[in-house]
């Protein structure tokens, strides 16, 4: 019933029941509001936080957290935590890193194209550094080793000397420091990625400038500047000490290593990765290993 712009629903009371009006006139209606109040009060006997359709939703919910926590931190699913322990009677494994295709690839020039009074016309790369077959700055580590030794706790050290990063490839320990350096009287702007998403992002104004950081991830940090786009650099970051970079006559060493068997891999910014399949490493004594490379994986940029 209206009057006006008002309108409301009359109410008969019969032996002290209120009965709407409309559901006299319409039983059905009567019978759908007695079928909703019986539905609210089957609900009502469980409380709402251990509704099952509820309790589903939050196992799914904190399912997805932890999913999409994993992966902002850069962590596989399936990662494990490295254990530290004594390792009395450790092996060695040594060895060489030799580019055995032909030809040897030339180190390709840079041509700067900002600050050239100070950078200079031209720069060498530093992609490859061959002698007499013999390959420089390759990282040899042993792969997914579950314990043993602790890391090293020295600091890495990445300086702009020159418009270039020195070192060009380097080697670091995850919990370390991590040191931005500019010995150049020129601004830098470090812009680190791993896995193609920015790691760290720091401005160095002035020569003398100083910006320390924590490697708190393993993994391959790619380096460069955004004030000079072919400066590049490269830092392998690892949770265990089982890693060593190739000096100019190609040569590594891992020492203390646990006496079993473990796949070795070899990485260079141009070559790529090696796996060496297994190699079984003895109690005090060493494992000689031989690397070679035949050609490049990635065509140079420059």
């Amino acid at each position: 019933m209206c009057f006006g712009h008002r309108c409301f629903t009359p109410v008969i009371r019969r032996n002290d029941k209120i009965m709407n009006f409309a559901e006299m006139t319409n039983p059905r209606r009567k019978d759908k509001r007695m079928e909703r109040k019986a539905r609210q009060k089957v609900r009502g006997t469980f409380p709402r936080q251990f509704s099952p359709s509820q309790g589903m939703c939050d196992v799914v919910r904190k399912a997805v957290l932890f999913t999409a926590l994993f992966l902002v931190l850069g962590l596989p699913l399936d990662s494990y935590a490295y254990q530290v322990r004594a390792v009395p009677n450790g092996g060695t494994i040594s060895g060489t890193v030799m580019f055995t295709g032909s030809p040897v690839p030339r180190d390709p020039i840079i041509h700067p194209t900002t600050n050239i009074n100070y950078c200079g016309k031209t720069l060498p790369s530093l992609k490859y550094l061959i002698k007499n077959r013999r390959v420089q700055n390759v990282v040899v580590f042993i792969k997914n080793i579950q314990a043993g030794a602790p890391v090293p706790r020295v600091a890495s050290l990445v300086d702009n000397l020159k418009c270039a990063f020195v070192p060009h490839v380097g080697i670091g320990f995850q919990g370390n420091q991590l040191i931005f350096k500019d010995s150049d009287p020129l601004f830098h702007n470090i812009h680190t990625y791993i896995e193609n998403r920015t790691y760290y992002n720091v401005g160095l104004p002035f020569k003398g400038a100083q910006v320390t950081k924590i490697l708190t991830r393993a993994g391959l940090i790619e380096i460069t500047c955004d004030a000079h786009p072919w400066m590049r650099g490269w830092l392998y970051v690892f949770d265990n000490p089982y890693a060593a970079l190739t000096n100019a006559n190609g040569e590594f060493v891992i020492r203390d290593v646990p006496p079993g068997t473990y796949t070795v891999e070899a990485w260079h910014e141009e070559f790529g990765t090696v796996d060496l399949g297994n190699v079984r490493v003895t109690p005090g004594k060493t494992t000689t290993i031989k690397i070679d490379y035949k050609k490049a994986k990635r065509k140079s940029e420059f």
